[in-house]
């Protein structure tokens, strides 16, 4: 098995149609055909969340071993993000256009071996509230249907 990306099956047990994906996000758009992912084959610390509907909306499941994707989610896999060990894909989506067509925002954290950096501070004294920052290395992809 490769260790440099993820394989998804249209049938279960690992077999059948397949398409191979990196690490990112994958609308129906992007996906061989919609509804078609019976099993998955995932290298060692690497995880799939496969969403119901497209846009990355409806249930998810998050799976991070070879094997059938299960009952529940067998062959209704309309989207899905793929994230290995060193670049992690996290989604965003929006529809804050008047034709509801939104856009797809994805983060990915550049180096998820690196400790995030932060501060904690008191930001009032009674009551007592404080605020969190963090410092995080990522990467954000905007994309726009119908621009």
């Amino acid at each position: 098995m490769a260790n440099d990306h993820v394989i998804v099956h249209g049938e279960r047990g690992c077999k059948g149609k397949s398409q191979t994906l990196a690490p990112g996000v994958y609308d129906t758009s992007a996906l061989d055909d919609d509804d078609f992912i019976s099993s998955v084959t995932i290298p060692k610390g690497w995880t799939v969340t496969l969403y119901e509907d497209s846009k990355f909306s409806g249930r998810s499941k998050s799976l991070t071993k070879t094997g059938d994707v299960g009952d529940d989610f067998d062959n209704i896999t309309s989207s899905l993000t793929v994230s290995s060990p060193d670049k992690e894909a996290i989604v965003k989506t929006g529809d804050g256009h008047k034709d509801g067509n939104g856009g797809v925002i994805t983060i990915e954290q550049n180096d998820v071996d690196i400790d995030a950096k932060s501060l904690l501070r008191l930001k009032d004294r009674f009551p007592p509230k404080y605020e969190q920052i963090m410092v995080l290395s990522f990467t954000m992809t905007i994309d726009q249907p119908g621009i």
